[in-house]
């Protein structure tokens, strides 16, 4: 809500700030000081989620590419977990120690804060900016009195890509949980070859960052038709989502390399059309003024959710019975289903709205050329 009433640009300062509070935390923390971890953790997600959510008015500008842009993001934001990866191995061969690593991203605050007054926006109405968003700001005054944003939450569509999301989600956020027991059980505890599965499992997620622009394409393709073409779109990537997710569920549930190695493919595809679709799904069907409440809301109940997740741990404390926590997931994921139901329901709905509109013109127009001839 911060984004949507007070602008982007506020957002971004209050993510520096945040961002700051993480690092410099990490950077001081020393043994007996470990409690500093805690302040890294809870800031550290703080200012991801505003940075996050304040990129993503960006996608206003673009009114025929808003899915594109929307699920670049998405990837960007994927992919930047990779570093975490390169932290370990430059820490692991002591090239550079964590302390120092703290501090050199600290400074990136100045690169946020160069960006936030370059590309990012205020939106209060006195002051007047150079940048284009003056039709978005007149957007807003105009549709204040018309449109509010609790009928926007209270919408059928909103709350069901929620839940969608929500349980998708648990595939992404409990699958890293159970990845290291699970391939030292797998490989016999082979601490070595465990290792460099993992370092392989986080290096994959810069893939997202050529997935989600392929996400973003099938939602913005020919989306200058209409509404109807968009629904299309987005009940297709949707429905991949849904299909990419069961099928990681099932194969999750064997107990072999060869297995684990094939998740791991899929989670490439299945996290980043899951996280780039339903943003992508938000930006373009909902107006642009409110995208920053409703993806605030919708990642906010996403969070609550995925609690769940410590419940399905307790599922999977031997390795070798992980499959009844991706039962219990599968059969979330399955029940999510309806969602897809909905979506094509509404494409089919919205195609013979749009027929039925060209039958009426039609009507009209050979009306009023029988008219003239009679003339």
């Amino acid at each position: 809500m911060i984004n949507d009433f007070f602008g982007p640009r506020s957002l971004k300062l209050i993510a520096i700030v945040f961002h700051l509070i993480s690092w410099l935390s990490l950077g001081f923390t020393v043994p007996g000081r470990d409690w500093l971890i805690f302040f890294h953790t809870i800031a550290l997600s703080l200012a991801g989620i505003c940075t996050l959510l304040s990129s993503f008015s960006i996608a206003a500008h673009f009114t025929q590419n808003r899915g594109l842009v929307t699920a670049l993001i998405s990837g960007a934001q994927l992919a930047g977990s990779i570093w975490y990866a390169i932290f370990q191995v430059l820490i692991d061969n002591r090239i550079v120690t964590l302390s120092t690593l703290s501090f050199i991203w600290a400074s990136f605050a100045f690169l946020m804060l160069g960006s936030a007054f370059l590309f990012l926006d205020w939106r209060f109405p006195w002051i007047d900016s150079k940048l284009k968003v003056k039709a978005t700001r007149q957007e807003i005054v105009a549709t204040k009195s018309e449109d509010k944003l609790g009928r926007h939450l209270t919408n059928p569509l909103f709350i069901v890509v929620t839940l969608f999301l929500s349980c998708l989600l648990l595939t992404i956020s409990f699958f890293p949980v159970i990845w290291f027991p699970w391939l030292m059980y797998l490989t016999g505890g082979n601490e070595p070859s465990t290792i460099r599965y993992t370092f392989l499992y986080s290096i994959s997620a810069v893939a997202s960052i050529i997935i989600a622009p392929l996400c973003g394409l099938i939602v913005d393709f020919r989306g200058s038709r209409g509404y109807s073409q968009k629904m299309l779109n987005i009940s297709v990537l949707q429905t991949l989502t849904w299909i990419a997710s069961i099928a990681l569920c099932i194969v999750c549930m064997f107990n072999s390399i060869s297995a684990a190695l094939t998740t791991l493919a899929i989670l490439l595809f299945s996290r980043t059309m899951l996280v780039a679709g339903s943003q992508a799904l938000i930006a373009t069907v909902f107006p642009p003024q409110f995208i920053g409440s409703l993806l605030g809301v919708m990642w906010t109940i996403a969070g609550i959710i995925s609690f769940a997740t410590y419940g399905l741990v307790r599922l999977a404390k031997d390795p070798q019975y992980t499959w009844r926590a991706w039962l219990v997931i599968l059969i979330l994921c399955l029940i999510m289903g309806g969602h897809l139901v909905q979506l094509w329901i509404l494409y089919f709905r919205s195609k013979k709205m749009k027929k039925d509109q060209h039958l009426q013109i039609n009507a009209e127009e050979m009306q009023t050329l029988k008219s003239s001839n009679d003339i």
